[in-house]
Formats: structure tokens, sequence, C-alpha cells
């Protein structure tokens, strides 16, 4: 996510706005008249794609952005947040991450979210803001579906559907609306939903170089017919999580690098599909790449090797919980 803009228009939000710039890991600007010119700040950031929270009335933020609104596909999330910070309000980009914004900024001031939006009052989420785990592949067709529901349409879904149904959405057999769940990239009719459970397992030498580990990532899971947007982390062991090479991959991909113990990948060597005979005479391991891929869950891919990188590709049952998933790089 790109660093959001935080401020205030005056001093009596500013200690909110201090607040919430903390929370975020932001930057904190103070506005209004005598100050910093709110105007160029928040025209700057919302053609930068960068989310914007104002400390201000909903009013001033609005007038703030009128002349540089732009497509709603493509807007970032605009969050209007009172001066007690009692009140957050979602204003753009509800559903790109400022309806999930208010509500955790209103948390973590006790307050309430004023969200608005249809999809929302009456669901948990609305489809083309799906919770984490779940990515939409094909955003043009949830407004025609979510339409279709709000007339009184059932959804029919191919692939598990309870986290729909605890969202209250209105799932049938025979539902006219199809959302489709599933790794696979491929083409058809419906909404077309990503749970992300892969994960790709990698070994390399010293010498590897990024875009070596990103093609065969690439290749790795187009010939596994698995869709990039699935890819919940990339996995390796200990003591190759500060190779650079991996670690902007991972950037690439905008997935986790994840780590393992020798101890932890040795636990699954009865579990390889290729140990590897020169890999054990050189780090005592039966092989790497597999072993963390299987952390997963299941093995879909066996070790495929492409200069100094290898890759396999596990897939668990459910969307991976990647912090819980291994250790941070």
């Amino acid at each position: 996510m790109k660093t959001p803009l935080v401020f205030s228009t005056s001093p009596r939000g500013d200690e909110i706005a201090r607040h919430v710039a903390q929370l975020l890991g932001a930057p904190v600007h103070l506005c209004g008249p005598g100050r910093i010119d709110a105007a160029p700040l928040a025209a700057d950031a919302y053609r930068q794609g960068a989310p914007i929270v104002g400390v201000c009335a909903t009013g001033a933020l609005i007038r703030l952005l009128a002349g540089t609104l732009g497509d709603k596909m493509s807007e970032p999330p605009v969050v209007a947040v009172s001066a007690d910070g009692k009140v957050a309000v979602p204003l753009l980009g509800s559903h790109r991450g400022a309806n999930a914004l208010a509500r955790w900024i209103a948390d973590g001031f006790r307050g309430f979210a004023a969200v608005t939006a249809t999809s929302d009052s009456l669901y948990d989420f609305s489809l083309d803001d799906p919770p984490p785990g779940y990515v939409v592949a094909n955003p043009e067709a949830v407004r025609p579906l979510m339409a279709a529901l709000l007339k009184g349409e059932k959804l029919r879904v191919e692939g598990l559907s309870g986290w729909l149904e605890l969202a209250g959405y209105p799932v049938s057999r025979d539902g006219s609306q199809l959302l489709r769940l599933t790794e696979s990239p491929a083409p058809g009719p419906g909404l077309l939903v990503h749970p992300k459970t892969i994960v790709a397992g990698l070994g390399c030498t010293s010498k590897a170089a990024a875009c070596e580990v990103i093609t065969l990532v690439e290749t790795t899971l187009e010939a596994a017919g698995i869709a990039p947007k699935a890819l919940a982390a990339l996995a390796t062991i200990h003591t190759h999580g500060r190779t650079p090479a991996l670690l902007e991959a991972a950037t690439h991909f905008g997935v986790p690098l994840r780590t393992f113990t020798r101890r932890e990948i040795d636990r699954e060597k009865k579990r390889l599909a290729t140990p590897s005979a020169s890999v054990q005479a050189a780090i005592g391991l039966s092989g790497v790449c597999e072993a963390v891929a299987i952390k997963a869950g299941t093995l879909i891919m066996p070790k495929r090797i492409a200069g100094n990188v290898t890759c396999a590709l596990g897939r668990a049952d459910t969307p991976v919980d990647v912090n819980r998933f291994g250790k941070s790089a």
C-alpha cells in the first residue's frame, strides 16, 4: 500500500491526526489557515492513488478534492474523521479499502464508521472488497452481480461457499448469479474469485537474480494452471530470508517471504517428490523448495529448476494465514 496522506485542517484535530498517522505508520500534516495548504497535498495523493485521511469536516474534504476527482474504478480510499475521532466517514473508494480503513480507524478510537454503501449495509463485506485471503480477478463483473442480488437474485457458487453464507449472502444451488471460486485463471462466465491458497517454495544459490526467481515462479504457476493472484506467499529456508533476489520477487508478486528452520524442513523429507542427493551432501537436507511448499498442505507441483533457482508449489485447503505460516523473513 502507498503511504497514506494524513492531515488535519485545524488545531482542534491535530491530536487525532497524529494518532491516526501513528496507527498507519505515516507522517502527519498539520494544515489550515496560517499553516500548510492541504489542497495540493490532497490532490497529489489522489493522483498517486494513495489513501487519504483528513481529520476535518466531510464537506471540507470534498471541496479539497472537487477539482481532482476522476474515474470511480481507480479512485483511492478517502476517509474523513471527526476532530474527536469518534466518527470515520468513507467518502470515496469504499470498496477499495475505504470502508475497511474507516472501520479500523473508528475501532481505534472506540467510535463508529458511517458506512453507507448498500452492499456493506446488507452484507458483512462487498464482493469487490472481499476479506483477506480472497481476491477478485474480474472486478468489472461485481457491479452487475451485486445489482442482481439487491433485486432478490441468489448466488450459485462453484467452490466452497461457507464464507459467503456467513457474510449474509443468499447462496443457492439454483442461483442465477454465478461466482467461481478457484485458483485457475481460466476465463468464463460470472464473477471469478481466487482464494490465496498457493505457496511457492523456493531454493536458490547466492548467484540467483530476482528476474530468475520471478520468471521461474511465473512459469511454474502457468504450468500448474494457477493464477498469480492465488499466490499467498513465497517460502524458503531461514538462512535465505535476507536473500535480495527472493525479497525482490516477493515484492513483485505482492506477497510476503516466509521462512522455515532446518529442523522444520527436515521433518518433511519423507514427503518429498524429488529428494536431492547433491543438496543432502551440500547442506544436510534432502531438499528445500518442496519441503517448504508442502508446509501449505499438499504438493501440487514438484521441484522445477532454472539456473540458480528451484521452485515447487503447495496448496492449502483454505486461504493461507501468512502470519501463522512459518516466520517473517
